[in-house]
């Protein structure tokens, strides 16, 4: 059985202390935007890692799972 995520962190990316935050659904996008979180052209919302915890907690509180990848 397979379970879908309103978010995908990529924390190893090319630029060192950041990760990318995907919004897998039109929810997860809304509460980006809600959160003031700038998502770029490609749909990669950057955050520093140092977040990336605190990101994972507030997203739960609001009902919406991640996957760190």
């Amino acid at each position: 059985m397979s379970t879908s995520v309103d978010f995908k962190i990529i924390s190893n990316t090319a630029v060192s202390g950041i990760a990318l935050v995907y919004a897998m659904n039109e929810s997860a996008y809304n509460y980006l935007c809600d959160e003031d979180i700038s998502v770029m052209d490609n749909g990669a919302a950057p955050i520093d890692t140092d977040i990336v915890g605190d990101f994972i907690s507030d997203a739960g509180w609001a009902h919406l799972d991640t996957e760190l990848v």
